[in-house]
């Protein structure tokens, strides 16, 4: 039998996960015209990883440089200013 930690001894603290950092958001929109806002996150300080989701928090993934898509199949594509 092996231990894994020392009976009342103090337990291993693990640093905290840093947060996301927001980089910048897209004005989208779906096929019927309607409006979203994408966020573009970093997920790691220093490492170029990124995520993606709505406001609202939904996930969404990155396609190609114009459009993304929702879980539900959904495309959406980033509106021109």
């Amino acid at each position: 039998m092996v231990a894994l930690r020392k009976p009342n001894g103090p337990l291993s603290r693990r640093r905290p996960m840093p947060p996301k950092r927001e980089l910048y958001r897209e004005r989208c929109q779906d096929e019927y015209g309607n409006h979203y806002i994408v966020i573009v996150w970093r997920d790691w300080p220093g490492l170029s990883m990124t995520s993606y989701t709505l406001k609202d928090g939904m996930p969404v993934r990155y396609e190609d440089e114009s459009r993304f898509s929702l879980p539900s199949g959904k495309i959406l594509t980033r509106c021109e200013d």
